[in-house]
């Protein structure tokens, strides 16, 4: 009975450790290879957005015209600019009022005489004459004389006016602006405007002279007061 007993748990070592042997091979997973992903291809046809960078020199630029350390250009008054258009029309004016005198046959002989441009009243001891070439600026000269004294020797007529300050005397002044020439085209054209000591006007004319020719203007110097400095005198009484 005990070989058999020996035999019987032999028989069972054997299967059980071959069991565990089976049991260490385990189960084999086949792997799974992989795909691999396509690579993308890069547009180059397209290039990303640029950025702009504003340069530090046109900045500079930019400040500089805005502010400058250097001096402005002067402003000049209305009555010292010459205006390019203004001497496009006064060459106009000039063509047309020489075939004007070409049709009524007025020659340079007829206009040798002198022109009277009125009377006018005044109550302050000075009054001031801006003057210009109304036509083309063509080297037009004048002569500027008060009571037979020159006063403004030689006027060289432009298309912007010219002041000057003239003194009178009590009661009447004859005031003389005689054309020294008639410049590249007859006649010698002028504008003049009187303005009395509180910037009034006083007449506004033009003339058209031949040489040695004066326009003529009587100024009467009034004694009193102006209608403007009786009011203020009014006011300060009240």
């Amino acid at each position: 009975m005990r070989p058999l007993f020996f035999l019987t748990v032999l028989l069972f070592s054997l299967k059980g450790f071959a069991q565990f042997e089976n049991s260490k091979k385990g189960i084999k997973f086949a792997p799974v290879k992989q795909k691999e992903a396509p690579l993308k291809k890069l547009d180059t046809k397209t290039s990303p957005a640029e950025i702009k960078y504003e340069s530090i020199v046109e900045k500079e630029e930019k400040l500089s015209k805005n502010f400058s350390l250097l001096p402005k250009k002067e402003e000049r008054s209305i009555m010292e600019i010459d205006d390019p258009t203004i001497k496009k029309s006064s060459e106009f004016y000039t063509q047309q009022l020489q075939n004007q005198m070409k049709r009524e046959g007025i020659t340079q002989e007829i206009m040798n005489s002198d022109m009277f441009l009125g009377e006018f009243i005044v109550y302050t001891s000075e009054i001031t004459t801006a003057c210009r070439d109304y036509g083309a600026i063509d080297g037009d000269n004048v002569r500027i004389s008060v009571n037979g004294e020159i006063i403004v020797r030689n006027v060289d007529l432009r298309s912007g006016f010219q002041k000057y300050t003239l003194h009178l005397k009590e009661g009447l002044n004859i005031i003389h602006l005689q054309a020294l020439n008639t410049g590249e085209f007859f006649p010698n054209t002028g504008q003049f405007i009187f303005y009395d000591g509180n910037d009034k006007i006083v007449t506004n004319q033009n003339w058209g002279l031949n040489q040695g020719y004066k326009a003529v203007v009587r100024i009467i110097k009034a004694k009193g007061l102006s209608e403007s400095d009786k009011d203020k005198v009014e006011e300060k009484e009240e």
